[in-house]
């Protein structure tokens, strides 16, 4: 017990082991949410989220340093502008499409989010970090089909493909048309030698499951790959 006292009590000050685990435990937090995100193949990634978790951690760690070397500096005066310039990088995640639609609202808020655990861990309340971190990650994958059985009858499918390029984006499309199903919106990823990628958002009823649909891509000739990111 005492042990763990001392442990805790070297992390709360700052010091080149709690500074080391600081940075260390932001990027660790970072990173797992943002993983999620790029599985998704949403425009924020495991990086984006690392550093913007990081740059928070390390900005209250200098308000901190600030404040025990110098005897002025306020922290949490530094955390409020971390937490209100996060606004502008959450801004260029968000897409709008058609008149309606607005695609990137959770990936914009989740880099808020990370950079208030980054601001946690930064100033030694690693355990709200750590446990946010879960939670975050937690609605990002979990609560989608939640989300899914509470929505209205028409709900949009994302769903990523990848095929070759023998095909065209148009061509598929028509298919997926011809299949009944309705196309909100085409974004078109990376293009190799051997194949390309999109992103295609569906609008369909409830009575169309997510399997279905997959299946509709899977017998689409020219597609290789198929996934359901949200």
């Amino acid at each position: 017990m005492q042990t763990a006292s001392i442990i805790l009590k070297t992390l709360k000050e700052l010091n080149l082991i709690s500074v080391s685990f600081r940075i260390f435990l932001a990027i660790l937090c970072g990173g797992f949410i943002g993983a999620e995100r790029g599985r998704a193949h949403q425009p924020a990634g495991m990086r984006t989220y690392m550093l913007v978790c990081l740059g928070a951690a390390i900005v209250m760690s200098t308000g901190q340093y600030m404040y025990d070397s110098f005897g002025a500096g306020d922290p949490a005066r530094l955390g409020a502008q971390v937490i209100s310039g996060i606004g502008f990088l959450g801004a260029g995640s968000i897409i709008t499409s058609g008149k309606t639609r607005v695609r990137g609202l959770t990936t914009a808020a989740g880099l808020w989010t990370a950079a208030s655990i980054g601001l946690a861990i930064g100033i030694g309340f690693y355990s709200a970090g750590i446990i946010a971190t879960a939670v975050v990650y937690l609605i990002m994958t979990r609560f989608k089909k939640m989300e899914y059985i509470i929505s209205s009858e028409t709900v949009c499918y994302g769903v990523y493909i990848e095929f070759s390029n023998d095909v065209s984006i148009a061509d598929i499309s028509q298919k997926v048309i011809d299949y009944g199903l309705e196309i909100e919106e085409v974004q078109i990823g990376k293009r190799t030698r051997k194949l390309q990628r999109a992103v295609i958002t569906l609008k369909v009823t409830r009575n169309e499951t997510r399997e279905s649909v997959l299946k509709l891509f899977e017998k689409t000739g020219g597609v290789t790959f198929v996934k359901y990111i949200y």
